[in-house]
């Protein structure tokens, strides 16, 4: 919603569907996106971005992300969210742009990863590639926002928690948070 002004009508496609990925699937349909792909590698995942939002979902194990989107939207995608931080992810993101479109750099895998780009076809495609620090938000503007959003039944963030646990349990939370068979987990107990 902050960085790449997403609009009502613009297709959005994100990889990755752990907690930032379902905000961000959240954030796609408030802002009106027509079409929201989300690409995963598990289906516990794209089940859960399906109830956040995803119009479509992508499994990356079973077909190519960048023939599938393509398949899906022709012209190519107005914005690709990359939360998973690979040098594959984001050149594939950089393959399945449209024109005048956007890549958006937020998960981090390892800090020396880096994306080859074709400087003739980022050119000829008018493509942007930005990098997002927490989702470039002004905390004093977007709290407030979101609260009332999530108020009106507009947000989901229930959805988000997986499991709730003391924190005698944080490394078992852990552990859960690493074989992604939960989103969120949160300390509630101390």
């Amino acid at each position: 919603m902050n960085t790449a002004n997403v609009s009502a009508g613009d297709s959005v496609v994100i990889f990755g569907a752990g907690g930032v990925g379902l905000n961000a699937v959240s954030g796609a349909r408030i802002a009106g996106a027509s079409r929201i792909v989300v690409i995963d590698v598990q289906a516990k995942r794209l089940d859960e971005a399906k109830r956040f939002g995803a119009t479509n979902t992508i499994d990356s194990t079973k077909t190519n992300p960048v023939e599938a989107v393509r398949d899906l939207l022709p012209e190519g995608a107005d914005h690709v969210f990359d939360f998973v931080g690979l040098k594959v992810v984001a050149e594939q993101g950089l393959a399945m742009l449209g024109v005048g479109g956007g890549l958006y750099l937020v998960g981090v895998s390892k800090p020396e990863v880096d994306i080859s780009l074709n400087i003739f076809g980022a050119i000829g495609g008018q493509k942007r590639v930005a990098g997002v620090n927490f989702g470039s938000t002004n905390a004093k503007r977007d709290i407030p926002m979101y609260a009332q959003l999530y108020l009106q039944g507009r947000m989901n963030l229930d959805d988000l928690v997986s499991r709730k646990i003391s924190l005698h349990e944080v490394n078992d939370g852990y552990a859960a948070l690493k074989d992604g068979s939960l989103t969120r987990v949160v300390v509630t107990s101390f």
